[in-house]
């Protein structure tokens, strides 16, 4: 069951590829932490993992006249890349192997914890641009134009509660998980995305353009080089997303283990 599980990982990495969803690095990266998380978790733990990538695929193809504007502020756009991968499904990869060998819940709940985090930032993200207001930033408290980091909106807010009680519903009926820790799925998964809103307006690395005089995340706009202003230079979107989503899911791991 193992082997085919790992050839339907394969077909969905090719999937991704063919139609733009991955780059290469984040095809073969897919490939990766799908084979990691069936040796752990079997069917159960692919299906949680469609899950996210699937609706998160489908949230980004909704409303692409509106969020035009957003991709000139994002530090990445359009198909997902190896480090995107990583950041959502590294620390999923490795809850996977530690419970195929000790078979401790705790890791199962590690792993629906980064994937609910990462699934509730991402349906905030997707789903915050469609707004009609711009939102407001965290660090100056005045609206931002939507997409920059560390910006929160009533909409945004509901999509990561949204996107967090997708995942612990799904995993309440995938795993039989009880009501305390479908709770705390959805919990852990809030509290992940808002750390990641937090971090990004405190610690992020911003760029300006040289051309337009527009604040992004990326290091080119407009063909030019952009001009860094403020945060952590080393601290990408990427970096964000694993410092929050392993954060959130230590601390819920914490819980379980000694709560």
């Amino acid at each position: 069951m193992l082997s085919i599980a790992i050839l339907f990982c394969l077909f969905l990495a090719w999937t991704g590829r063919h139609f733009r969803l991955l780059t290469t690095s984040g095809a073969v990266f897919t490939m990766l932490v799908g084979s990691g998380v069936s040796f752990g978790f079997g069917w159960s733990g692919l299906v949680v993992l469609l899950l996210f990538f699937g609706s998160s695929s489908l949230l980004s193809k909704i409303g692409r006249t509106r969020k035009k504007s957003v991709d000139a502020i994002i530090e990445k756009d359009g198909a997902r890349d190896g480090w995107q991968v990583l950041a959502n499904g590294g620390v999923a990869f490795i809850a996977a192997i530690a419970y195929a060998m000790t078979m401790d819940k705790a890791y199962l709940l590690l792993f629906l914890f980064v994937i609910a985090a990462s699934n509730a930032d991402t349906w905030a993200s997707e789903i915050g641009p469609l707004s009609s207001r711009d939102p407001w930033s965290l660090k100056t408290l005045r609206r931002v134009p939507a997409g920059t980091s560390g910006a929160m909106s009533l909409i945004g807010t509901l999509g990561t509660i949204a996107g967090a009680a997708f995942i612990a519903l799904a995993a309440h009926w995938i795993f039989s998980l009880s009501l305390t820790d479908t709770l705390l799925v959805i919990g852990i998964g809030v509290i992940g995305s808002l750390l990641d809103t937090l971090f990004g307006a405190m610690w992020q690395r911003v760029y300006q353009c040289s051309v337009c005089g527009e604040r992004t995340e990326k290091r080119e706009h407009h063909g030019q080089l952009t001009i860094y202003v403020s945060g952590i230079r080393l601290l990408g979107n990427d970096a964000v997303n694993v410092l929050t989503s392993g954060l959130a899911s230590g601390i819920g791991f914490i819980i379980v283990r000694f709560w």
